[in-house]
């Protein structure tokens, strides 16, 4: 009875958000209060030098729970919504502001996205091009251009298509059902978060026992991630192109020579194959024990311009530019984005 009052309440909770954002969004009291803010800011601390990175992995119409990704339609709202109430700036540019001192414009956004689906180039890119919206993409490049697939991945189309009717996993005391889609995905999300807590060096181990507790996944179709063409074609039209490793690793969990070979691989690949410099980086999973003040270093050392975590935080003036934080935008509600968004800039 508790739990089912308990979800309830979250459930009215949740309700009541969406319904006091729509009413800031459909009768324009965003847009006064917004701008009244920023009135305010004029005589109190300046705001002219935050600015807010939005984080996106994948954008489709697929609506596969295995598979987290923004609906193209609510993608392209976001896109619209930011395009005409924010200034669009390429991350190299807000870099180069900051790093100066130059200042930004009121209300300055970053547009990203990770790993290098090829979904971006299918769907995100000709929205971005409709909007004139830059953006910039980190690429694990081991896997541009490739039939393979990131762990995570393989793991999720593995569990997904299994008809086991559960899986004992290792190092957890009880046996998981798999006997459903809730199920499932329970399953899914404690395995994710048992194999990136493991060092690199035990993932593989792992992820190979698992797979013979769960069988043999059914043949896959189309590739997952972009190839070199389409990461060009992308470039060519605009996009800023980063590095983000060439295996995906966490780079706290390897060797620092490990890791520097990493962030040097992925750097030689993308200069190589797409014929420009490559200055930013993207670490990998991105929280604050992924990576360390070493790391931090070698990336000034190498001649990174900056790199961006996925800490949830605004980003001000005197941000350190090699820890930049990121915004992941994953609500549906069209109202409650913008809500979110305007409050990071209050």
């Amino acid at each position: 009875m508790c739990g089912s009052k308990a979800t309830t309440i979250q459930q009215l909770r949740k309700v009541g958000i969406k319904a006091a954002a729509g009413a800031l969004f459909y009768s324009g009291a965003l847009n006064l209060l917004r701008g009244s803010v920023y009135r305010r800011s004029e005589n109190a601390r300046p705001l002219r030098s935050s600015f807010v990175i939005l984080l996106y992995h994948r954008v489709n119409p697929h609506n596969d729970p295995f598979f987290p990704a923004i609906s193209v339609k609510t993608f392209e709202g976001q896109i619209k919504y930011i395009k005409g109430h924010f200034e669009i700036l390429p991350l190299t540019d807000i870099i180069f502001r900051v790093r100066h001192g130059l200042g930004l414009p009121k209300n300055t956004v970053a547009v990203t996205f990770d790993d290098g689906y090829r979904d971006n180039f299918i769907y995100a890119h000709p929205i971005l091009k409709r909007y004139n919206c830059p953006a910039t993409l980190f690429t694990a490049t081991n896997y541009i251009g490739t039939e393979r697939w990131m762990w995570n991945d393989e793991l999720a189309f593995a569990i997904r298509s299994t008809t086991k009717p559960s899986i004992a996993i290792p190092g957890v005391q009880r046996a998981m059902s798999l006997s459903s889609v809730s199920s499932k995905l329970a399953a899914l999300d404690l395995i994710l978060g048992v194999v990136k807590g493991l060092p690199e060096i035990d993932k593989g181990p792992f992820l190979e026992e698992l797979k013979r507790h769960i069988g043999e996944a059914r043949e896959r179709s189309n590739p997952l991630m972009l190839s070199w063409g389409e990461l060009k074609e992308m470039v060519d039209a605009g996009w800023e192109v980063g590095s983000h490793t060439a295996s995906h690793v966490i780079l706290s969990r390897v060797s620092f020579n490990q890791a520097t070979e990493e962030i040097r691989l992925s750097r030689s690949d993308l200069e190589r194959q797409l014929g420009r410099p490559v200055d930013l980086f993207a670490y990998p999973n991105g929280k604050r024990e992924d990576y360390n003040a070493a790391i931090k270093e070698y990336l000034r050392e190498a001649g990174y311009l900056g790199a961006v975590t996925t800490v949830d935080r605004m980003n001000r003036e005197d941000v350190d530019l090699f820890e930049m934080g990121r915004k992941s935008p994953w609500e549906e509600c069209g109202p409650k984005f913008a809500l979110r968004i305007n409050q990071s800039f209050w």
